[in-house]
């Protein structure tokens, strides 16, 4: 999708304003902002665990992103998917590889507000996965979400998991939850 987006932003004649490549040792994914206008931004993020990527436009006038969004995706044909089939994926996944996938996707494409059937996957995930990195990559992938709900969550991972890197991506992603409040 990256080679869509970026195609669909020289064709409009976007400016690159940011550009970030991905960085698996530093835990950042790769991450690209075309200035749309004055006031908003397409960005293009790529999860740095996986080739899972996703598309935002923000900005100050809420009907100017949505047209905006839904011209992006429209130009993006089988390449979106919809929170139903986000939810799906995750609720299916027949093996770990395929849990970890769907726990990025959805990640990065979860509801703006809360969700219970979301956030009982990710729960579900986060403390009960015998695999510790899926667990880990659930704990990851919820830093995209920024639910409030989340943070009590986060705080009994880090206290409580068996394994040292999963309380330490908890105790992460919970100290940017709170910096983020």
């Amino acid at each position: 999708m990256s080679e869509d987006i970026d195609l669909l932003a020289h064709g409009h004649g976007w400016e690159v304003v940011f550009a970030q490549d991905k960085d698996f040792e530093k835990e950042r994914g790769a991450e690209v902002n075309w200035k749309i206008r004055e006031d908003a931004v397409l960005g293009y993020l790529e999860s740095y665990l996986t080739d899972v990527c996703c598309f935002v436009v923000v900005g100050s006038e809420p009907e100017f992103i949505d047209t905006t969004a839904q011209e992006v995706e429209l130009k993006l044909p089988g390449k979106v998917l919809t929170v139903g089939e986000l939810l799906d994926n995750m609720q299916r996944a027949a093996d770990p590889r395929a849990l970890a996938r769907a726990l990025v996707e959805s990640g990065f494409g979860a509801p703006v507000t809360f969700d219970a059937d979301f956030f009982h996957v990710f729960e579900e995930a986060c403390t009960q996965h015998p695999v510790h990195n899926v667990r880990s990559i659930a704990i990851a992938s919820i830093a995209y979400v920024e639910w409030p709900e989340f943070l009590p969550l986060l705080r009994s991972v880090e206290a409580t998991d068996t394994h040292e890197s999963v309380r330490a991506r908890a105790a992460h992603v919970r100290r940017a939850y709170e910096a983020a409040q």
